[in-house]
C-alpha cells in the first residue's frame, strides 16, 4: 500500500515553514521568501473563496509567466479548486474556446469577460492587499483532480488532461531526487507555466528540495546567457528545440560566463548534439521523457562522470522512480500492433516497441471526452503512449519516434527523427525536420525541411549525399526546403502539420 500522502495545501505550508527566511521565487528583479509565498498564496485564497471559488471549481488562468500567474495558481491549489493554465500566446478565439469547454467558475487575466471574472490589474491588487488567513475549507485529498492542463495541438482545441495534487506533488520530490537539487540551487525556467514541464518539473521540484525558483516570462536566444549569469542560476530547465537555436547562434563570452551546473532538457537530441551542447556551454546536459499525462517517464542517469567511455548519450535514459519505493512506476515495451489487446506482447531487448506507462503520476483522462481518454488509459490501468523506443540489456531506452509520425516507404517504416539527427550532424544545418509526404503508388515520400547554421549556406544535393552515406536508400529524403525558421506549437515543438500543409498546392 502507497503512504498516504497530505493535501497540497499541507504539503506547500510545510516546504514554506521548513525555512520560511529562504529565497523562493525570483522574478522581474524581485524576491520572494518562502514565509512571504505562504503568506501570499494564504491571502489570495482567502479572497478567491470570497469571489466565489470553491473545492472542486474550475479557475482558468490566462496569464504570461509571471508572479501573478506562479501564486494565483499556487493559492487556487491550496484552496482545492482545479486550475486550467491557458497560453498566454493564445488568440481570443482560443482562450473563448477553452471557456466554453471548461465553463470555469473564475476566470484570471486576457480571458476574463463574466462579472464574476479577474483581470490583470484586479489580481494586483489581490496579490498587494494585506494578509488575511486562509479561508475554513476542508482540505482536499490529494488523488482529487488539481489541474486541468492542455496538450499540444497544431490544428482545433488541443485536450485538456486531468492531473491530480499527488501527481504534482510526486513528481516535484522526483524531480528534485533526479537532479540531485538542493535548497542552495537556483532552478531557473522560461518554458510557459501554461504548461507540465514549467508546472511539475521546474515549480514544484524547486519547492521540493526548498530551492530558488527563477523565473522568465520567455525564451529569448539573444538574452538567455545574459539571464543565466546575471541570475546565478545553477539548473535550467530547456527544451530541445531551445538548445538548438543557442548551438545555432554565433559563439559568445556570455555563453560560459554562469554558475550552471546542469541542463535539464527534453527530447534527447543524440549524442553528437549531446556532446556539442556540454563542450561548447561547459554544462552538463541531462535528458529526460515524460509526458503531460505521466510525468515520470524516463531520465539518463547523473551516475557516470562526463568523461565516462559511454554514457549512452543517443538515449533517453532509465525508466524512472521516486526516492520513496512504495511509489513505484511500471515501463513496458510492448509490440505496437498489440498495444491495445487485452494481453500486449513485450518485445525483446533491441525490439522497438510502443511505451506503456503506469504509476501514480498517470493522468486520470481527458476532461469530458470519454472516447479519447479510452483510446490511451487501458483497462489495466497502463497509459498507451504512442511513442516508440528501443531498450537495451541494461534497461537504458532510446526513442524511435511516434506511431503516427512514422513514415512507410517502399514497405519499410522510417522514423523521422533518425533522419532529422543525421541531418543536424552536418556543419550546415542548424535545424531539421522530416515528414511524410503523399507519394507515387499510394505510399508516402519523405520531405525534409533544413534551417541552416548561423553564416552557412546549405546545398540539398549535398544533403542528400551526406545521407545516403549515412543512410539505407529508402531513408534519405526525395524532397528539401530550405527554410529560416520552423513553425512550433505553443509547448515549441516543430509544428509538422503546418509544414505538410504549407506543401499543399493553392
Amino acid at each position: 500500500m502507497p503512504p498516504h500522502l497530505p493535501s497540497f495545501r499541507r504539503w506547500l505550508d510545510r516546504q514554506c515553514e521548513r525555512a520560511p527566511e529562504r529565497t523562493a521565487l525570483v522574478c522581474r528583479e524581485r524576491s520572494w521568501t518562502y514565509g512571504e509565498l505562504g503568506e501570499r498564496t494564504d491571502t489570495l485564497a482567502a479572497q478567491l473563496h470570497a469571489r466565489g471559488l470553491r473545492p472542486g471549481d474550475r479557475l482558468a488562468v490566462a496569464l504570461p509567466n509571471g508572479p501573478e500567474h506562479l501564486l494565483a495558481w499556487l493559492a487556487a491549489a491550496k484552496l482545492g479548486a482545479v486550475v486550467a493554465p491557458l497560453h498566454a500566446q493564445w488568440t481570443a478565439a482560443e482562450l473563448r474556446a477553452a471557456r466554453e469547454l471548461l465553463r470555469p467558475r473564475l476566470t484570471l487575466g486576457a480571458a476574463a469577460s463574466a462579472p464574476d471574472d479577474i483581470d490583470a490589474a484586479a489580481l494586483a491588487e489581490m496579490l498587494a492587499a494585506p494578509h488575511l488567513p486562509f479561508p475554513a475549507v476542508r482540505p482536499t485529498p490529494a488523488d482529487a483532480p488539481a489541474e486541468l492542463l492542455f496538450t499540444s495541438g497544431t490544428t482545433g482545441l488541443p485536450k485538456a488532461a486531468v492531473q491530480t495534487a499527488r501527481s504534482m506533488m510526486l513528481t516535484g520530490e522526483a524531480f528534485a531526487d533526479w537532479l540531485h537539487l538542493t535548497a542552495d540551487d537556483r532552478l531557473a525556467t522560461c518554458l510557459p507555466l501554461a504548461h507540465v514541464n514549467a508546472r511539475f518539473y521546474s515549480t514544484m521540484g524547486a519547492l521540493a528540495a526548498g530551492a530558488t525558483l527563477v523565473l522568465e516570462e520567455r525564451f529569448s536566444a539573444s538574452r538567455f546567457w545574459g539571464w543565466m549569469g546575471a541570475s546565478r542560476a545553477t539548473v535550467v530547465n530547456a527544451l530541445g528545440a531551445m538548445l538548438r537555436i543557442l548551438l545555432g547562434a554565433p559563439p559568445a563570452d556570455a555563453e560560459r560566463a554562469h554558475a550552471l551546473r546542469l541542463v535539464y532538457a527534453s527530447p534527447a537530441l543524440g549524442e553528437e548534439l549531446h556532446r556539442r551542447c556540454e563542450e561548447r556551454f561547459g554544462v552538463r546536459l541531462v535528458v529526460g521523457y515524460g509526458l503531460t499525462e505521466c510525468t515520470f517517464g524516463a531520465i539518463h542517469p547523473l551516475a557516470p562522470p562526463l568523461d565516462a567511455p559511454d554514457r549512452r548519450l543517443a538515449s533517453m535514459g532509465l525508466a524512472r522512480r521516486h526516492p520513496d519505493e512504495e511509489w513505484g512506476q511500471e515501463l513496458r515495451l510492448v509490440d505496437p500492433a498489440t498495444a491495445g489487446d487485452a494481453a500486449p506482447r513485450d518485445v525483446a531487448a533491441g525490439e522497438t516497441g510502443e511505451i506503456l506507462l503506469r504509476g501514480p503520476t498517470v493522468f486520470a483522462g481527458y476532461f469530458e471526452d470519454p472516447e479519447a481518454t479510452a483510446a490511451v488509459l487501458r483497462a489495466d490501468g497502463f497509459l498507451r503512449t504512442g511513442d516508440l523506443a528501443t531498450r537495451d540489456a541494461e534497461g537504458y531506452l532510446t526513442f524511435v519516434g511516434r506511431t503516427k509520425e512514422m513514415i512507410r516507404r517502399r514497405g519499410e517504416n522510417v522514423s523521422p527523427l533518425e533522419v532529422e539527427r543525421v541531418l543536424e550532424s552536418h556543419p550546415a544545418v542548424g535545424e531539421a525536420a522530416v515528414v511524410g509526404v503523399p507519394g507515387a503508388l499510394g505510399e508516402e515520400e519523405i520531405a525534409a525541411f533544413v534551417v541552416p547554421r548561423s553564416g552557412a549556406a546549405v546545398d540539398p544535393a549535398a544533403l542528400a549525399v551526406f545521407c545516403g552515406e549515412r543512410l539505407a536508400r529508402f531513408k534519405v529524403p526525395i524532397q528539401w526546403h530550405v527554410r529560416d525558421s520552423l513553425p512550433r506549437t505553443s509547448t515549441n515543438r516543430v509544428a509538422k502539420k503546418l509544414l505538410v500543409a504549407s506543401l499543399a498546392p493553392d
